[in-house]
């Protein structure tokens, strides 16, 4: 046992002391910081998607107008929600001390009404005024994605929508600018061209939306969802009523709370942390599915290393080849569960200190404590582990180069990905027959199990799936140890062909 011990810890300062892995935990924590800060800066300084319309019937550019003020709307209530959690100190918003049309929650049409009626953003900041942290900053507006342009005199005199078509498209070419009065001339992204018969009966015409950027739908859904309005409502004028109902109408929205019926009525009803209770799952599982792989790759090239320098020789002069092994796959572990470890520790310092009183990050550390989430995340990171380290090892074991390697990690890899496309199926359907099958597959129990964790799935279907994944373990730590045993000495690499016949005979 000292001999296995000795041979992980030699690998685990090989690793964790190492400068790249030093290296390594710094430059994470930054990335991710550097990251969001990216996105953050990118999202600010995204292009304003601007537009012309040229409307042959006259009757559509105002509700095209106010679509945009609505949308920006609900998209500024909704950066205001986050400003408000990132930035009231203490319990505030879950004690619901903030007024409800200043307080985070769901932005439906009722509450964009309530919010504006209430005095709208000027009347917000002085409603959270007396809970903001002393070093947080005043609410911001952020600035609106999408502004119509008045379309340049040669457009709006074209006397048909095919010279409208042809005068339009040097700027949709990006050949000409369109000049605005107290602005930089700006780049047009698309046009909308409406003609004189549209409407909703099937023999009118339709609008056309021009632009050559085909990825993003987003002005397009503004402007279709603006004619539906238009429509709706023109609809309701033909029925006898009047615009304003259509308003009144657009505005209902069924009030509705989420329930959990394996709980009591007065602590049934959702929170944020149920919520982030039903993705964490998710979140770990990609996280225990990256660091498999990162320290499988370290066990692969670490043992490669060895072998063709001649080290293995060396070590096994002292160890058993069955005390390398297990030294080498405790030592790796080790290493695998150093990385969540400090990254979970440092956030538990970062969320003490630094955002003390953040609601989301308390529901997020208090989802990890309060439940069993951390214990089955480390028991099938070591039974994931403990499978996919003895396919790694026994690979490294009959290659002598990290080239002779790809012929095995080719199918291999390819196994490992192939339930990724019905991953959004068992997240979607954690206890439907996609996710079952999955969890009955010893290679996926470990990532199934994980995802469905926060499902209440069978325990009947988790306990024998895992049984069958422990006996899958013990199966692959038998047949990949003969492998190791007997091909780790061999000075040329094993042939393909020459596998089966290792992991079926015991060594000499």
């Amino acid at each position: 046992m000292r001999q296995i011990f000795l041979i992980a810890l030699r690998e685990y300062k090989q690793y964790v002391l190492s400068r790249g892995f030093l290296i390594f935990l710094v430059i994470f924590p930054l990335a991710l910081i550097g990251s969001g800060a990216a996105l953050s800066f990118l999202e600010g300084n995204k292009p304003i998607r601007t537009f012309v319309v040229y409307d042959e019937s006259g009757m559509y550019i105002d509700d095209i107008d106010r679509e945009i003020e609505h949308r920006h709307l609900i998209a500024s209530i909704i950066a205001w929600d986050g400003y408000v959690v990132a930035s009231v100190a203490g319990d505030v918003v879950a004690e619901r001390q903030i007024p409800a049309p200043f307080s985070p929650a769901y932005v439906h049409d009722r509450r964009v009404k309530e919010f504006i009626d209430a005095g709208g953003f000027e009347a917000a900041q002085a409603a959270v005024e007396p809970f903001l942290k002393p070093d947080a900053e005043k609410f911001t507006v952020p600035r609106a994605s999408f502004r119509r342009l008045i379309a340049p005199e040669n457009i709006a005199a074209s006397t048909s929508l095919a010279e409208a078509e042809q005068r339009l498209r040097p700027y949709l070419l990006g050949e000409r600018m369109i000049s605005e009065r107290g602005r930089n001339a700006s780049q047009l992204f698309a046009a909308v061209l409406i003609p004189e018969g549209f409407g909703a009966d099937k023999d009118s015409v339709s609008a056309q939306y021009w632009s050559r950027n085909l990825t993003d739908k987003s002005l397009e859904a503004l402007v279709t969802s603006a004619l539906d309005v238009a429509l709706r409502r023109d609809a309701l004028t033909e029925l006898g009523l009047p615009q304003a109902a259509l308003d009144v109408v657009a505005a209902i929205e069924a009030p509705i709370n989420s329930y959990r019926p394996d709980r009591a009525l007065e602590d049934a009803q959702l929170g944020l942390q149920d919520r982030i209770e039903a993705v964490l799952p998710a979140v770990l599982t990609y996280m225990l599915l990256v660091i498999i792989f990162g320290v499988g790759n370290l066990l692969l090239t670490n043992t490669i290393e060895e072998r063709s320098n001649k080290i293995v020789e060396i070590l096994l002069s002292s160890v058993t080849a069955d005390q390398l092994m297990m030294g080498k796959l405790l030592g790796i572990a080790a290493v695998g569960l150093t990385m969540p470890s400090i990254f979970l520790f440092g956030g538990l310092v970062v969320s003490a200190t630094v955002m003390s009183g953040n609601s989301v990050v308390d529901a997020v550390f208090a989802s990890l404590f309060s439940s069993p989430l951390l214990l089955i995340y480390f028991f099938y990171f070591a039974c994931a582990y403990a499978i996919f380290a003895m396919i790694f090892l026994a690979i490294g074991a009959v290659s002598n180069s990290l080239q002779d390697a790809q012929s095995y990690m080719g199918p291999v890899m390819l196994l490992v990905v192939a339930p990724l496309p019905f991953m959004p199926m068992v997240i979607q359907n954690p206890n439907g027959i996609g996710a079952s099958i999955l969890t009955w597959i010893p290679i996926y129990t470990p990532y199934a199990v994980m995802m469905r964790a926060a499902a209440d799935p069978p325990i009947w279907e988790i306990i024998g799936a895992t049984a069958l994944m422990l006996a899958f373990a013990i199966f692959m730590a038998r047949i990949m140890g003969r492998i190791f045993r007997q091909a780790i000495l061999q000075a040329s690499p094993v042939k393909m062909g020459d596998v089966w016949r290792l992991a079926r005979s015991e060594a000499g």
